[in-house]
């Protein structure tokens, strides 16, 4: 082999090593762009805005839709005899003695209908009256709670129909998203609406066996009542709807306190009715505003501080 053939032998292999150089150097950069292609995605996707909500929010506030009840307002003696009353009634007895010496009557007539009868309008059907009396054998002093039904099983059925339809229709007045305050004031405006005051009524509550005006199915079904009457057919909506609400009384007078958005305020429709051109007068309103012309409770009851921004208006 001359030496011009071993030349040209050489810069072939010159050329092919040069050719398989720069292949390998294009194979390196498509690799180099792949892998940032990947690593440019996967980037994206882990920085990719999220929709989390804030792990911090404001504390909500749980309205207070404990039950107002004049119980909560009776001492422990009152109570008991109070919580006796339920049982006795549950089981249809006809009357009820309890050895309560230090009991003045019209304590007995509290814990009896100012209370009891009060806190459950649903209890239209019970009238009684109540006395202290002394045992003449052993000299000890009993009250005692004497016991009428004035409504059959059926009479009572057919009138609390009459008062669910009351209720259904009530409520199918009510706007989409009604507040409490929308409801409570639908229930005020149908009383003044459909109850008149009876000015026929008289005697004392606790022994007026014929007539329904104290009593909230005087107020819903006969569309007669006078102050309590009014006030325990208020209540009894707001039950219904599950407002706290409670009846309170005077030496002459009922009306109802309802908590509403975690304040308490007077309500007395039975003023409202019977008022000239009284108009929201007497509904929501503060003890400064109710105590001008009502006398207080002889009691404690919630204190109605809050105005009514809804009226303030």
């Amino acid at each position: 082999m001359n030496n011009r053939t071993l030349q040209k032998i050489c810069i072939c292999l010159l050329c092919i090593g040069c050719i398989c150089s720069l292949f390998a150097c294009a194979r390196s950069s498509v690799r180099e762009q792949s892998t940032t292609a990947k690593q440019t995605t996967t980037k994206q996707v882990t920085t990719k805005p999220t929709t989390a909500k804030p792990t911090t929010t404001a504390p909500q506030v749980k309205e207070d839709n404990t039950p107002l009840l004049n119980y909560d307002h009776l001492t422990k003696g009152e109570k008991e005899v109070y919580n006796r009353l339920g049982d006795t009634i549950g089981a249809y007895e006809p009357y009820m003695e309890e050895s309560v010496a230090e009991f003045k009557a019209e304590v007995v007539d509290r814990v009896f209908f100012y209370s009891f009868l009060a806190d459950h309008p649903e209890y239209f059907y019970v009238r009684g009256n109540s006395n202290l009396y002394q045992n003449t054998g052993t000299g000890e002093e009993l009250a005692r709670f004497d016991i009428q039904y004035t409504n059959s099983v059926d009479e009572y059925e057919a009138r609390m129909a009459k008062i669910d339809g009351i209720f259904t229709t009530i409520k199918k007045s009510l706007p989409k998203g009604a507040t409490d305050f929308d409801k409570a004031k639908a229930v005020y405006d149908y009383l003044i609406e459909n109850v008149d005051y009876d000015y026929d009524y008289t005697g004392n509550s606790l022994k007026e066996s014929e007539t329904t005006a104290s009593y909230a199915d005087g107020a819903l079904v006969d569309g007669k009542a006078v102050c309590s009457g009014y006030s325990r057919a208020f209540k009894m909506m707001m039950d219904r709807f599950g407002i706290p609400c409670m009846c309170v009384s005077n030496k002459d007078h009922e009306w109802n306190i309802v908590r509403i958005e975690g304040n308490c305020y007077h309500i007395d429709v039975t003023w409202a009715d019977t008022a000239q051109n009284s108009g929201e007068r007497y509904f929501c309103v503060t003890d400064t505003e109710i105590y001008k012309d009502h006398d207080k409770p002889a009691y404690a009851v919630p204190e109605c501080t809050v105005v009514n921004s809804n009226l303030a208006e």
